[in-house]
């Protein structure tokens, strides 16, 4: 019974092959495949691109990503930031100019001949900031631990693009790589056509052998398309990871990828991953950055004591000093001292301001906490992923090594007249599917092993130089 459901099955697939099998490709497409037998030209037209390595196209993201811009651009204003919190200990100094030119509007009417009042005032005030219970001293520790975060932010965006650029390049090298085997695939199933066609003809072969391999050819030009698909794909993905709106058609150079191996203990690694992750440093940055801010808040509550000095000059006229053989009289002065400010009353605002300070501290201390939780569940799961990809393809190089032998072997057995078509059909299927689980076990384990570096914060991978 199961034999007959197998012979009625397999001659529904002849009569649908036979009655559609016309229209499953364009007749110039189909005229151009055949007229490429090995499919060798055509492999090399799409597969000519612009060649990049993997250094070159860490670099060009580097320079190009807007993203780095944005976070160098906001670092560089977190220094003038820390400048700005340092000006508090160096003196200030000013000067100021007056020229007033009035008189009394009484004047002119009690006393004839009143004269107008003419008077230039010149004054230069030197401010010096003596102590202050730390209050300065608090907000270039808060300006200087943001400049910190700016840069764990920077180190952060930079390890991220690293990841996304390499993964796609990856993601292209092996794209690559399952468009040459399904090119190949291609070859061999045309190759197993014409042995079918040839058999037929000298009359010690069958028509079901050759409809056998049209099929398997058909199933090839399929795959074909929709590897052809995934590395335009991943063309586009690397262009768009580098930081490029139009695709320059990049092709990745070959690397080898044991330097992305890396050895996994899991404990240490984590320790590891809490010293160097840049995401876990900003948070860092940013309990530090409380704890000045509440420290300023509280040195509100102190008194501050600075030094003054303050030069004057003016120019009255004489008239007005009731000189009369004088045309004006010169008059300076300079004067040296101390002010002390000591806060009273408020309203509550410094209270306020302490208490606030407090909760933000606390609240970014939990923030700290939850992230380094975050931390190691994601450095555990890299782990799993990484271990879990080493399987497959180990499982998958034994897959295609047996699925190579058996397809040599029925080849063999084929020619000799021992062994059937649908059994080569079978076989080569079975190869084409081995190798193309090969090559995607093998990029899917380098793949999660640059994850599970940037999971440490270490993408420091020694690759070779441009």
């Amino acid at each position: 019974m199961k034999m007959q459901k197998k012979i009625r099955s397999m001659i529904g697939l002849i009569l649908v092959v036979s009655i559609f099998g016309g229209i499953s490709e364009p007749a110039p497409a189909r005229a151009a495949q055949e007229g490429d037998v090995d499919g060798n030209s055509k492999m090399a037209d799409v597969l000519s691109g612009e060649p990049i390595s993997l250094p070159e196209a860490l670099d060009e993201a580097l320079s190009r990503r807007p993203a780095l811009h944005d976070f160098r651009h906001q670092l560089e204003a977190r220094k003038d930031v820390v400048g700005e919190a340092r000006s508090n200990y160096m003196p200030q100094l000013s000067a100021s100019y007056q020229n007033i030119y009035g008189n009394s509007f009484l004047g002119v009417f009690l006393f004839p001949g009143f004269q107008y009042f003419d008077l230039s005032i010149l004054t230069v005030t030197l401010n010096q900031n003596i102590y202050d219970f730390g209050r300065t001293s608090s907000q270039v520790k808060q300006a200087r631990m943001a400049r910190k975060g700016a840069q764990s932010a920077l180190n952060k965006e930079v390890l991220d693009l690293r990841q996304d650029v390499t993964v796609s390049y990856l993601t292209l090298l092996m794209a690559q790589h399952a468009l040459k085997s399904a090119f190949s695939g291609v070859r061999d199933a045309r190759h197993h056509l014409a042995e079918a066609e040839a058999r037929l003809s000298a009359g010690v072969g069958i028509r079901l052998d050759v409809t056998q391999a049209r099929v398997n050819l058909e199933t090839a030009l399929l795959q074909r398309i929709r590897a052809m698909n995934d590395f335009r794909t991943a063309q586009i993905e690397l262009s768009r990871t580098i930081g490029i709106k139009k695709n320059p058609h990049y092709v990745a150079r070959e690397i080898s990828l044991d330097r992305f191996k890396r050895s996994i203990r899991l404990e240490s690694d984590i320790r590891l991953a809490y010293r160097q992750r840049p995401d876990l440093k900003q948070i860092e940055s940013q309990v530090r950055e409380g704890e000045a801010r509440l420290a300023n808040a509280k040195s509100q509550n102190w008194p501050t004591i600075n030094g003054v000095g303050q030069y004057f000059m003016s120019n009255i006229p004489a008239q007005a000093l009731g000189i009369s053989y004088m045309p004006n009289y010169p008059f300076s002065t300079f004067n040296i001292g101390g002010v002390v400010n000591v806060p009273i009353f408020e309203g509550g605002l410094i209270s306020h301001q302490v208490h606030e300070a407090r909760s933000r501290l606390a609240s970014t201390n939990d923030q700290f906490s939850e992230a380094k939780l975050r931390v190691s569940a994601e450095v555990r799961e890299a782990a799993l992923n990484v271990r879990a990809a080493l399987q497959r393809w180990s499982e998958a190089r034994t897959a295609f090594e047996s699925a190579r032998e058996n397809d040599r072997l029925v080849e063999k057995s084929f020619k000799v007249g021992t062994a059937r078509s649908v059994d080569v059909v079978d076989a080569e299927t079975a190869l084409r599917q081995a190798r193309e689980d090969l090559v995607q076990a093998r990029y899917d384990w380098a793949i999660q092993m640059i994850r599970y570096r940037h999971s440490l914060g270490d993408m420091s991978m020694n690759l070779p130089s441009r």
